[in-house]
């Protein structure tokens, strides 16, 4: 196992990442004659930056620099193969598509099978990307593919044999890969997480901040899990200060449904507001990201089915997968539209994964439907899973 060091931390790594941003672009990189080598690291390292922040607008940025260098280069290969990257991290899965037709020269790269994967998986289409994930890991022996198959193991059920995969991905790591083994170790912590097994998720929370300081996302998983817990003072402080940073509406999502929890409902329509102010222009913009958020505060926060059902429509034109099928399921049975919901919900059932809460919703729309022993079988399914499927969980 990777010996943990807090030698440096997040913030060290973007002091650095800054540094070398502006090394590179102490001369204009897409000034003639093109140094293409330098073009490349100068936006790899901005692309860099953006996810290491979870900048969603630096993401964005990243993408125009893209564009506009793909035809300043002879080989613009690396440059398509970052923006099918980048239009993962947005939920444009078209776009991912269409960077990696771009470069069929790179059709057997490690990264691009997983990244065809990744969109099997989003796309719903369970055994060809369970099935590349394991081609990739036979071909190439890569923390991240070992990764992506974890989570797959994960989604299905199999738990120990999830953490086991994460555990062997922490393997490959070398001492250097601090950030990576946090990565890691929150996926581990989140796995516990979703079992109800809080002090285990608070182990593995811990290990990622020894490892790798001041790391946001290790703050938002333990911010949640304060919540499940119900500190929730604790929990909005933490939320509060990594909004602050980043102003992300699903946190502000977040932080007002802790206010109501915490019978608060003042504050929660303050930021119910904010929240839903920052999703909707996003989607003024064109963006998607946060259609599958919306869908989710029309359904949990304002209770408005009609609404629900428009934004997880239009979720689920963009990926059809048992996630999006749950909340077109959920919204309509906000919609009161039963008979509908338990088709989409047993469509979700359906794709084999194994999770608490999407069986905590087949209970409640099937009751609502009036079959209200399939609805209590799938009750008592839901907290085997997780006695603590009930309690305050993040839309992630």
């Amino acid at each position: 196992m990777l010996a943990v060091s807090s030698v440096a931390g997040y913030e060290e790594e973007l002091q650095r990442i800054d540094r070398d941003i502006a090394d590179l672009s102490a001369t204009d990189p897409f000034a003639a004659p093109i140094n293409a080598e330098r073009l490349t690291r100068y936006i790899y390292r901005r692309y860099q930056r953006a996810s290491l922040a979870g900048d969603l607008a630096q993401l964005r940025a990243v993408e125009r620099a893209i564009e506009r260098a793909v035809p300043l280069v002879i080989n613009p290969g690396d440059f398509w193969l970052l923006k099918a990257n980048v239009a993962f991290k947005l939920h444009r899965l078209a776009d991912v598509e269409a960077a990696l037709l771009a470069i069929p020269t790179f059709s057997h790269c490690t990264e691009v099978r997983l990244l065809r994967a990744d969109l099997d998986f989003q796309h719903g289409h369970y055994d060809e990307a369970e099935a590349e994930y394991i081609a990739a890991i036979e071909s190439e022996r890569s923390w991240s593919a070992l990764a992506r198959l974890a989570h797959f193991r994960g989604k299905t059920g199999d738990l120990a044999g999830a953490d086991r995969l994460y555990r062997e991905a922490e393997d490959e790591l070398t001492a250097k890969e601090m950030r990576s083994y946090a990565w890691l170790e929150v996926q581990r912590g989140f796995l516990a997480f979703s079992g109800g097994a809080y002090q285990g998720a608070r182990f593995h929370y811990d290990r990622a901040e020894a490892a790798y300081p001041r790391y946001w996302l290790a703050d938002e998983y333990r911010a949640e899990l304060f919540g499940a817990e119900g500190k929730y003072a604790a929990a909005i402080d933490r939320f509060q200060a990594l909004a602050s940073a980043n102003d992300r509406p699903d946190l502000l999502q977040a932080i007002a449904e802790l206010y109501e929890i915490a019978e608060r409902p003042d504050a929660a329509r303050e930021w119910q507001k904010k929240a839903l102010a920052g999703y909707l222009q996003s989607a003024q913009r064109g963006e998607v990201q946060y259609f599958h958020h919306l869908a989710d505060y029309y359904a949990d926060v304002a209770r408005d089915g009609p609404q629900a059902v428009t934004w997880a429509k239009a979720d689920l034109q963009l990926r059809e997968n048992f996630a999006t099928q749950s909340a077109l399921a959920w919204a309509f049975y906000r919609n009161a539209e039963f008979k509908e919901a338990r088709g989409w919900i047993d469509r979700a059932l359906a794709s084999g994964v194994v999770d608490a809460h999407l069986l905590f919703r087949a209970a409640k729309i099937y009751a609502a439907a009036g079959d209200g022993d399939t609805g209590r079988n799938f009750l008592g399914r839901a907290r085997a899973l997780n006695p603590l499927v009930e309690r305050f969980r993040l839309h992630h």
